[in-house]
C-alpha cells in the first residue's frame, strides 16, 4: 500500500494506492504535512510514497516524505520507468503525461491503449502492448477555447459547456460558440482515434482528466473512462523503482 500525492499548478491530490486500486482519494488546495498526517494516521500500512509535481513546492515537505517512508521517490526525468520512453526531449515531458500513459499500461497490459487526457490542455498518448511510449499530441483545452474566443476578440462572451444538446449549427452566438468549441474537440477526438486506429490493431482508448465526462457520452468512439489514471501510474512507478532496488 502507498502513498501517491499529485501536485498540479491549481490543486494536490493525495491518495491510497494498492495496484491497480484507489482506496482513498482527496483534493487540496496545496499539500502540507496536514493533509499528508491524515493519511498516515489512517493507514498505517502504508510503506512508501511517490511525490510528482508541477509547481514549486518547499523542500521540507520532500524532507518530512524521505523520512517518514520505508520508500520514498520524487518523480523526475531521470526517474527509471515501467514503459520504455522514446519521447525525444524526455526532460520536457509533462509527469502527467508519462503518469497517465504508465496508469493505462498497467490496466490494460495486452493492449496499445491511446491515452486522452481532457484537463486544461486535450493531450493524446500512445503506449502500445509491449510497453513503449511513441509520444503524441497537445492541443487546447475546451475551457482554453472558450476562453481564446472570448479574450482575442471584441464582442464574443466567455461561455462555457452546459449539459444541454449541442446543436450542429448554432442558431444565435450564444449556441454557435458553443457548437463550435465542444464539437470542434469531438470531431478532432474522432479523427484522432480513427487515425491512430488504421495504424495501431488491438487498441483501446482510455480517457482522463477533468473534461472526460462531458466527452464520454458524446463520442461515437468506443472509450474508457478512468478517473484515477494518474494516480495509479504513478503508484506503478513507485512500486517499480523499489523492486529494481531490492533486486540490486
Amino acid at each position: 500500500m502507498n502513498l501517491v500525492l499529485d501536485l498540479g499548478n491549481s490543486f494536490g491530490k493525495i491518495a491510497v494506492c494498492a495496484n491497480t486500486e484507489v482506496i482513498e482519494s482527496a483534493v487540496y488546495p496545496t499539500l502540507t504535512m496536514k493533509e499528508i498526517s491524515y493519511f498516515i494516521t489512517r493507514y498505517p500500512e502504508i510503506k512508501g510514497a511517490i511525490f510528482s509535481s508541477v509547481a514549486n513546492h518547499s523542500r521540507e515537505l520532500i524532507d518530512y516524505l524521505s523520512t517518514t517512508f520505508e520508500t520514498f521517490l520524487e518523480l523526475n526525468a531521470s526517474t527509471p520507468l515501467p514503459v520504455k520512453n522514446h519521447y525525444s526531449t524526455p526532460d520536457t515531458l509533462g509527469y502527467d503525461r508519462i503518469a497517465a500513459v504508465t496508469g493505462a499500461h498497467t490496466i490494460y497490459p495486452n493492449n496499445n491503449v491511446l491515452v486522452i487526457d481532457a484537463g486544461t490542455a486535450l493531450t493524446y498518448d500512445l503506449v502500445t502492448a509491449e510497453g513503449e511510449y511513441l509520444g503524441g499530441n497537445i492541443s487546447p483545452g475546451m475551457n482554453m477555447r472558450f476562453k481564446a474566443l472570448n479574450k482575442f476578440t471584441n464582442r464574443l462572451p466567455l461561455l462555457s459547456i452546459n449539459d444541454d444538446e449541442i446543436d450542429l449549427l448554432g442558431t444565435s452566438t450564444e449556441k454557435a460558440i458553443i457548437s463550435g468549441v465542444v464539437n470542434g474537440v469531438l470531431l478532432e477526438i474522432e479523427g484522432f482515434i480513427s487515425s491512430v486506429s488504421q495504424e495501431f490493431t488491438n487498441i483501446k482508448v482510455v480517457m482522463t482528466g477533468g473534461d472526460a465526462f462531458s466527452f464520454d457520452k458524446r463520442l461515437k468512439s468506443s472509450i474508457f473512462v478512468v478517473s484515477h489514471l494518474n494516480l495509479i501510474g504513478l503508484n506503478r512507478i513507485l512500486d517499480y523503482n523499489d523492486w529494481k532496488k531490492n533486486e540490486e
